[in-house]
């Protein structure tokens, strides 16, 4: 073999080298750019971020089961007073879907020291749906919980309505609601009837014997701890 078909022969491995070695960097740089981890949700079935990517740790719900019930012959703000054990944020809020839903509902969280609305919004039946049975709803600006303080969160519910949850007047009549742990439900709490009570601060505390750690409706809300 001459030297002129050497060269020749090593030119076309240099050429075909430099193609692969073109192709090994395109490839790592699309995997780079993509995550290499899609498709992953939220607490609230959205996605983490944009093309995928990991946005840190995802909102959990407090309630970790929607509880349902046959309940529907009230019309007011219903819900339920709790004490945070650690700071979160909290970026969305949960009804339960029990059967159909035909109404909306505005669910809202109270600082009860100061009676201050923290947060309002609306879940309606075009509402996504999350896996725990949640109807959810994103809050326009996510808002912080402290430790130690206590908030109220109720779910406007109109008489005749969707149905919620409701502890009746003995312990072991219904359920518990299945909290997780980084706060705890202390009593059941609810607006004055009518819509025109819907918005006031939820004053109107009801807690017969054998009640603890009960609740109305079940609504939920979604956080990170800080």
């Amino acid at each position: 073999m001459n030297i002129r078909k050497i060269k020749k022969i090593v030119s076309v491995l240099l050429v075909f080298a430099l193609v692969c070695l073109t192709a090994l960097f395109t490839l790592a740089s699309c995997e780079e750019k993509t995550g290499g981890d899609t498709g992953k949700t939220d607490a609230n079935g959205g996605e983490n971020g944009e093309n995928g990517e990991d946005a840190g740790p995802q909102p959990q719900s407090f309630l970790k089961e929607a509880a349902t019930g046959q309940r529907n012959n009230y019309g007011g703000s219903v819900g339920y007073e709790f004490e945070c054990l650690a700071d979160m944020t909290v970026s969305a809020v949960g009804r339960p879907l029990n059967g159909e839903m035909n109404q909306s509902h505005t669910i809202r969280i109270w600082e009860v020291e100061s009676q201050a609305l923290l947060a309002s919004a609306t879940v309606t039946p075009e509402s996504p749906l999350d896996s725990l049975g949640f109807k959810t709803a994103q809050l326009a600006t996510p808002i912080t919980l402290k430790a130690g303080t206590v908030y109220r969160i109720v779910s406007a519910e109109e008489k005749d309505g969707d149905m919620w949850y409701d502890f009746g007047t003995k312990a072991d009549e219904f359920p518990d609601l299945k909290p997780g742990g980084d706060c705890r439900i202390i009593t059941p709490a609810f607006s004055a009837e009518g819509a025109e009570g819907q918005a006031e601060y939820p004053a109107f505390e009801y807690l017969p014997e054998g009640a603890v750690n009960k609740g109305y409706v079940g609504v939920t809300f979604y956080y990170v701890l800080n």
